[in-house]
């Protein structure tokens, strides 16, 4: 029988003031993964160089814009070694920090994106094997897309519409040709946008999907096991969970709705209890916890499981972060200045 109890608490460390958002890739080249958090209230990031045993190294931080309301990494430069891309609402720009390959990373260099950004995502949206950025800008309601050099710069930015107040965005192929899309949830319009992409770093015009009350952030993942990509989003005001199954040409059936926690502000998806079925993982900021719905396989859900974390939670990263081959997570608490570690138990 699978898992159903899949978390167990591990432990929480301190971070910078106002922990918004983390990320984790391994920064050092050592096989362990390590952590990135963006401290909106330092406006830095701190890296935890993880031990391989779900603990991690004091934190090193690095300045970032003002305000850093997301981070990422990836390989922008082509060196094989990851880099850091922070959003930074107040400053209306992205800064990139070009990694060392030994966990640390260099003085960050600043891009200008539209008025008040809040999230962005990383793919090659021109098939020239270089990493671009897509950043939804929450006050001007575009996305805009700024094309990779390959040497760790970007092109200016080119924008596209959204609907009213973009606040999450992620890429995939929605329509299996092979060239990533990009899909944003529009918090004050209610919906999900799609933009298809050509494979030239342009997009198609978005089409949109009904969601419940302000959706704040988006995932996508194969839920019902068809090979074609699905959504699943969390709606701030409503205090549920959208998922639209996707037919694999682009269009998304009608959602299906889930009840989470109080105020849940980020979404993500992986396998937590070792069923071959995909789960999400859900942050709800007013109820300080985090909801775990268990995948059925077809596209359904099981009623949450809820775990306690610190106060307001803010953002969670999914990954295998003591080596046993199962996925834990990190959830950042804002209100604390802390970050939480919940191992997975599962056998």
């Amino acid at each position: 029988m699978p898992c159903v109890n899949t978390l167990g608490f591990w432990t929480t460390f301190a971070t910078g003031s106002h922990p918004i958002s983390v990320t984790s890739g391994d920064l050092n080249s050592d096989t362990r993964l390590d952590l990135v958090v963006a401290n909106s209230g330092s406006n830095n990031v701190g890296v935890f160089l993880g031990k391989g045993d779900g603990t991690f190294e004091n934190q090193i931080m690095y300045a970032a814009g003002t305000k850093p309301d997301s981070v990422i990494t990836g390989d922008f430069n082509s060196d094989n070694i990851l880099d850091l891309v922070t959003v930074n609402s107040d400053t209306n720009a992205v800064s990139v920090l070009l990694g060392n390959g030994n966990g640390t990373f260099q003085a960050a260099k600043t891009y200008t994106t539209g008025l008040n950004p809040t999230s962005a995502i990383s793919g090659d949206f021109n098939s020239d094997n270089r990493q671009d950025l897509a950043v939804t800008n929450n006050n001007n309601n575009t996305i805009s897309i700024l094309l990779g050099n390959g040497d760790g710069s970007f092109q200016d930015q080119v924008t596209y519409m959204t609907g009213k107040s973009a606040f999450s965005v992620i890429s995939s192929d929605f329509n299996n040709d092979s060239q990533l899309d990009l899909a944003l949830v529009n918090a004050d319009s209610n919906n999900v946008g799609i933009l298809m992409g050509h494979g030239n770093g342009a997009f198609q015009t978005q089409i949109t999907y009904s969601t419940d009350m302000f959706p704040v952030s988006v995932v996508s993942s194969d839920f019902n096991n068809d090979g074609k990509i699905d959504l699943a989003i969390v709606n701030f005001f409503k205090s549920s969970a959208s998922v639209l199954l996707g037919d694999g040409n682009g269009n998304f059936q009608n959602q299906t709705t889930y009840s989470t926690e109080k105020k849940p502000v980020i979404i993500r998806a992986g396998n937590l209890n070792n069923d071959a079925n995909v789960d999400l993982a859900i942050v709800n900021s007013g109820s300080n916890s985090i909801s775990v719905l268990l995948g059925n396989g077809n596209g359904s859900f099981q009623t949450q499981k809820i775990y306690k974390t610190g106060n307001n939670p803010s953002s969670i990263v999914l990954g295998d972060f003591n080596n046993d081959t199962k996925l834990d997570l990190v959830v950042t608490n804002f209100a604390d200045n802390s970050a939480t570690v919940f191992l997975n138990i599962c056998p």
